[in-house]
């Protein structure tokens, strides 16, 4: 009976590796850059959050964030500034599917006036004066300055705003935090020397299937594991980037930090919002 068994063992083990060898071995089609061939990013579906009831809900607080690009954690919604790779950064793929009707972009964070991106767009840039080669109408070559004007690209894009609401789940027993939306941020010069003045260019509700479908089929650069994939949908959910609090729910309305304080005043203030939101957790448990 022991022979038999192991026969048996001997005969699939075989069979197995001749398998295995077959599909090893087997040619690969059209060239590629990596000792192993990688599946396609595309067709990943997005994170499902667990239900939650408004009954479950003992407490709910809404603030406003800031993602700096500048930051060395956060350049991964800035890089690369041209596709490259397979890879865009956050407002190259929100414009593309825009472009081709994938997901609605709207006025204000309320979503509830969808805007035409293409008519907006029109309207954004900067006016720079530069110097360049005319012919007078004597024949004369001479430099003239002229006032150009550079449109809207991406790498104009260097900071993202972010609306959230922090909860307490008492059925699951946990804080847990819903990105509600979130704006590119454009600071538009309309003249040499003067202040820019900060626009967010379209807001775009998360929680869209086209929008949640659209952050998890675009992958963004891994600086420590290039075998570890990660897409905008992943950074997101991971918080894998670092921002400050501008603003709070309050009995002002949309008064945010830099309103009443500045420098490092308003710095301090956008850090005890935080430390408030992370102590609420600790405060509603009994040990």
């Amino acid at each position: 009976m022991k022979k038999i068994t192991l026969i048996v063992f001997v005969v699939i083990s075989l069979f197995a590796g001749n398998l295995t060898a077959q599909v090893l071995d087997e040619p690969q089609e059209g060239p590629r850059d990596s000792f192993y061939e990688k599946i396609s990013f595309n067709n990943r579906k997005p994170f499902v959050f667990p239900y939650v009831r408004q009954a479950d809900v003992v407490w709910e607080w809404r603030v406003w964030r800031v993602i700096d690009f500048r930051e060395k954690l956060n350049q991964v919604f800035y890089y690369p500034v041209q596709p490259e790779q397979g890879r865009v950064n956050l407002f190259y793929a929100l414009e593309q599917a825009i472009n081709e009707g994938k997901i609605k972009v709207y006025r204000d964070d309320e979503f509830k006036e969808e805007i035409n991106w293409a008519e907006v767009k029109l309207n954004l840039g900067t006016k720079r004066t530069t110097e360049v080669d005319s012919i007078d109408i004597d024949g004369t070559e001479m430099r003239v300055e002229k006032e150009v004007f550079i449109p809207l690209n991406s790498e104009d894009i260097k900071t993202l705003r972010i609306k959230e609401n922090w909860f307490i789940d008492k059925q699951r027993s946990v804080q847990d935090v819903r990105i509600a939306g979130f704006a590119p941020i454009y600071y538009q010069v309309k003249e040499e020397g003067a202040a820019p003045i900060t626009i967010p260019l379209f807001w775009v509700r998360y929680d869209d299937p086209e929008v949640r479908e659209l952050l998890a089929n675009t992958e963004v650069y891994n600086p420590r594991n290039d075998a570890q994939r990660r897409s905008y949908d992943d950074i997101f959910l991971k918080r894998l980037f670092s921002s400050y609090i501008m603003r709070e729910s309050s009995r002002y309305g949309d008064r945010t930090i830099s309103q009443y304080t500045t420098g490092e005043e308003s710095l301090a203030e956008s850090d005890l919002i935080r430390d408030k939101i992370y102590d609420m957790e600790e405060d509603m448990w009994e040990y």
